[in-house]
This record gives structure tokens, sequence and C-alpha cells, in this order.
């Protein structure tokens, strides 16, 4: 986050063992000192060396304190000193993966049709689910939290990729009121297996949709990976140039179905624009034209394209 920096104090006691506090908060702030004499003082006092620092930011925005306490040889001293103990939240369990139930890996990983897909896992009550998903080669890992459903959206898949997911909790009420935590050295070990998927490669590639509606792309029963030709008479090229965004036109137009579905919001959006100038003039000029042109331009299209008479697209 702009203006923060990470502040890293290691703290060396005679008696050969080093607490590491990390403070994420804002930058130059000063590390605290102690000298516990032993492993249970030790852990006493990285938590309220942490607990003060936490205390000290709270106002400054979120501010994360991760506290690890551990020998110079790098291994962990027994969690259980701390003092209370970290919480320990249960492992969620895979539910759904693709329409498929359960968590699979390997040659018989389940294979969907569409890249517009789920996965799910079951966790208890007040306990909020949080999802990574990546490429099956690790690669690009990307985050969801807070639903209980994880929903692929246009983009999200590519068809003939395979994917893994996986999924961990954390306290609803902490997350909404932005508490700062103490890190649990074993949050690794709190999330479920991997489970494995893999996209058809027949399925539609949403990857070129991108700014484009696809409730109105779905309306209009295009897909976004493949191209449409329309023919327009000299009139309907003036209207679709005066209604969008077009530029050049010609009585044989071909162009994607994203691009399609654009210009047809365009002359949607257009129309009710004309409507609520024509209904502002009234009476008093009633040469001022409303958006039946533009509307029919836009159901004579949606025929030629194969969608419904009259879309709504709005």
């Amino acid at each position: 986050m702009a203006g923060t920096g990470r502040t890293r104090s290691v703290l060396r006691w005679p008696a050969g063992f080093v607490a590491l506090v990390v403070v994420c908060a804002a930058a130059g702030s000063a590390p605290t000192r102690a000298f516990p004499g032993d492993d249970a003082a030790l852990y006493a006092q990285c938590r309220r060396t942490a607990q003060a620092a936490a205390d000290k930011y709270r106002g400054a925005g979120q501010v994360t304190v991760a506290v690890r306490c551990e020998r110079p040889d790098g291994t962990v001293v027994d969690p259980k000193l701390w003092s209370p103990a970290a919480p320990t939240r249960p492992v969620p369990v895979p539910v759904m993966t693709v329409g498929h139930a359960g968590c699979v890996t390997g040659p018989g990983r389940p294979v969907v049709r569409t890249a517009l897909t789920s996965v799910s896992a079951k966790a208890t009550a007040g306990e909020a689910v949080i999802y990574q998903y990546q490429r099956l080669d690790g690669s690009g890992t990307t985050g969801s939290s807070g639903s209980p459903v994880l929903e692929f959206g246009p983009g999200d898949l590519a068809p003939g990729g395979s994917y893994r997911w996986r999924a961990r909790v954390d306290d609803l009420a902490e997350l909404a009121g932005g508490r700062t935590l103490f890190a649990d050295p074993d949050e690794e070990l709190r999330w479920s297996s991997w489970c494995e998927f893999t996209v058809s490669a027949d399925a539609v590639d949403y990857r070129g949709l991108g700014d484009v509606s696809l409730a109105a792309l779905t309306e209009l029963g295009l897909r976004p990976d493949r191209d449409y030709t329309v023919r327009l008479s000299s009139r309907q090229q003036r209207l679709l140039r005066a209604g969008t965004n077009i530029g050049r036109t010609s009585d044989r137009m071909t162009l994607t179905g994203p691009r399609w579905t654009d210009l047809l919001v365009q002359l949607t959006e257009s129309a009710s624009i004309a409507d609520d100038a024509a209904a502002e003039a009234g009476e008093d000029d009633p040469s001022v034209p409303d958006g039946t042109a533009a509307r029919r331009l836009v159901d004579a299209i949606s025929v030629e394209l194969g969608g419904p008479h009259h879309p709504h697209l709005g």
C-alpha cells in the first residue's frame, strides 16, 4: 500500500534464541527490544512486543503483525509455548469441483465443457472461505475470499487448460472488523489439499470478451471467439454511424461477437437518449426524432445475427 514499508526487528538474547517480529506499518516505525530468560518468557515477550506494535498502528489502516520465534538454525520453537496459544481453525473440505463431487487429482481429474464453472468447499458457521487457484504448472496464482463458492468469470480459465484449486478459512467477524491478527506459523497447514480439473479444448473462449456484458452477448446468442457478417443498407449504415462509435461502415460488415454486442448496446442507449429528447421537446418541436429508427436497426441486426427479434440489452 502507498506510503507504507516493512519493518523487520530481530531480537537476540544470550540464551541462544531469536524472536523475529515483522510489522507491516508506517515506514520509519521503531522496533521494540526485550530480553527474556527462558522459552516461555521469550514467547510471552514476543506476543507483548507484537501487540504493542499492533496497538500503536491500529488506526493507521491495514496493519499485519507476524510473530515467529525461532532458533538460530531456523527451526521454530514449539508454538504451544505461546500464551495464549494461536487459534487453530479447521481445514475446509472440498465439496464440488466443476460439477463433480469431491476432490480429484491426476489423470482422472474431471473435464468441464465450459470455462464459466465453479468450485466450492465446506466450512463451519462463522468462517469465511478463501480460495486459491492456478494453472496446473503452478503459475499465475489467484485468490478470492468471502464467498461460499468460487465462480470463474469470463477470461479466468482457458479452453484446454488444466487447473488446481484449494481453500482455507478465516473468521468472518475478524475480517469485517479489520482487526490485526497474530500470524499462525502453521498457516500453510490450514489449506485444504489441491483439487484438479481441466477445461475442454472445445469450450467457448471468453478471454476476448473484454468489457462487453456477458448477459448481452448471451441474449444475442453470440460467441466471443467468432466473427459474424451482417449486410446493411445505406440508411442503416448512417443510423449505425450516428448511434455508435463505429466510424467507417460498409454494406457487408464482419465483426466479432463482442463488437456486434457492443454496437447494439450503444444503439439501444442512443434510442433511449433520443426518446428523452423527443419527450422533452414535446409539442413545442414535433420534428425532434425519437429512438424508433435506432431500435428498429437493433432488431434488424439482432435477427441477422441469429438473435431475438426485440433484444432488451438494458
